[in-house]
């Protein structure tokens, strides 16, 4: 089987099993563990602070031994970890599945662009990554729909399907993901030195690269504004927007119906970008156009009084991210050398995390505190540093 199509089925099959499972573990949440606003982002932070600390060495392990091996390792452990949450609604139980969560999500992340990127040897690159996240937002829909039948009759069947799906997943890249341009490392004798060395010569290529240095600061507030809307958005819009008197179908549905149509509209979106992008600059002006969106859409989800128009401007917040994270992999795949491709990508996974654990703790004390709405402002002002930073990334390769 050719890797661009195993690539794809990866990216379809986890876009099914995790937007199954994200649309039911945040109801499992709200309604079954009923959790405060501040519980819902620890848990959020639990999982960061698991990212923060495995994203460079699994991202390492990926570099030098195989980015393969990485990627099955990190789709059995984050299937474990959903089964774990759904055993028991206790907060304890669910902060724990979310470090493992995290913990395998380091494995996949960094791995999975990595490896398909040296086995199509960077050939048409952009367009590969952009149709990945088109195979996953399609079958997402499927995962959401999915969630909302299985959830009218017990939302936990819902994270053991998705569970399951993973699983299956596994299977398949065990038996037919190939890595046929994978050149492993054998030049130390140690492995800790090997580690040291690989992190090293990634640390080294980020700080002398100019595009690289601007983008590890933005991905630091890509990371620090992010916490506050992604753990809060579902509590908003059924209790604080009302949308569950508002409208007459299970909270299942109502959550369903937003993340389908955030699909559809990133899937449009992402059409329009796939077509028109070319070179580095128009990535980056992209970028900034769909940053400038994204604090938009905050701030109407977050000030607007009427609860329909509100939810619209969620919807262009989301939908303007979707298509903005495949750009962030192409500029930095574009920009780093195949053998330490996985430990940058990692190191910017690092840094992502770095903001939103920051972002955590501030949020928190700002769920305890102050209005949602001033959660929402302070959200959508830490993205002004990018919009600032994006210009400056127009340096060719």
């Amino acid at each position: 089987m050719k890797q661009k199509i195993s690539y794809y089925i990866n990216r379809g099959m986890m876009g099914l099993a995790f937007n199954m499972m994200f649309t039911a573990t945040a109801l499992y949440r709200i309604d079954i563990a009923q959790l405060e606003i501040y519980q819902l982002i620890l848990i959020g932070t639990a999982m960061e602070l698991s990212i923060f600390f495995f994203e460079i060495p699994t991202g390492i392990v990926a570099d030098l031994k195989s980015r393969r091996m990485s990627v099955i390792i990190g789709i059995f452990l984050i299937g474990v970890a959903t089964i774990l949450e759904a055993l028991t609604p206790l907060f304890l139980m669910i902060f724990i599945a979310q470090v493992l969560w995290g913990f395998g999500y380091t494995f996949i992340s960094g791995a999975l662009q990595s490896w398909i990127s040296d086995e199509v040897e960077n050939k048409n690159i952009n367009q590969i990554l952009i149709t990945g996240n088109q195979f996953k937002a399609i079958m997402s829909v499927l995962g959401i729909a999915l969630a909302a039948v299985f959830g009218t009759k017990d939302i936990r069947i819902a994270l053991y399907v998705s569970a399951g799906l993973m699983f299956v997943l596994g299977i398949f890249d065990l038996m037919h993901m190939k890595e046929e341009h994978f050149e492993k490392s054998e030049h130390e004798t140690s492995i800790w030195k090997s580690y040291i060395t690989q992190f090293s010569n990634g640390y080294k290529h980020i700080k002398k690269h100019q595009v690289l240095k601007v983008l590890f600061i933005i991905m630091l507030f890509f990371g620090l504004y992010s916490e506050g809307i992604d753990r809060t958005y579902e509590f908003h819009i059924l209790n604080n927007l009302n949308f569950r008197n508002l409208i007459d179908l299970p909270a299942i549905w109502i959550l369903s119906i937003v993340n389908v149509l955030i699909i559809l509209l990133g899937l449009v979106l992402m059409e329009i970008t796939k077509k028109y992008i070319k070179e580095n600059k128009h990535i980056s002006a992209w970028l900034f156009v769909f940053t400038a969106t994204m604090m938009t859409g905050i701030l109407l989800f977050g000030f607007l009084p009427y609860p329909y128009l509100a939810v619209g401007g969620f919807l262009i917040f989301h939908t303007a991210r979707e298509a903005s994270e495949p750009l962030l992999d192409m500029m930095i795949i574009q920009n780093t050398p195949s053998k330490i491709k996985a430990t940058v990508l990692s190191t910017f996974g690092q840094i992502d995390a770095i903001g939103q654990i920051a972002s955590g703790v501030i949020m928190v004390i700002i769920g305890l505190t102050l209005p949602i709405n001033i959660l929402y402002l302070i959200t959508a002002m830490l993205l002004i540093v990018p919009l600032i930073l994006l210009p400056k990334t127009k340096v060719k390769i």
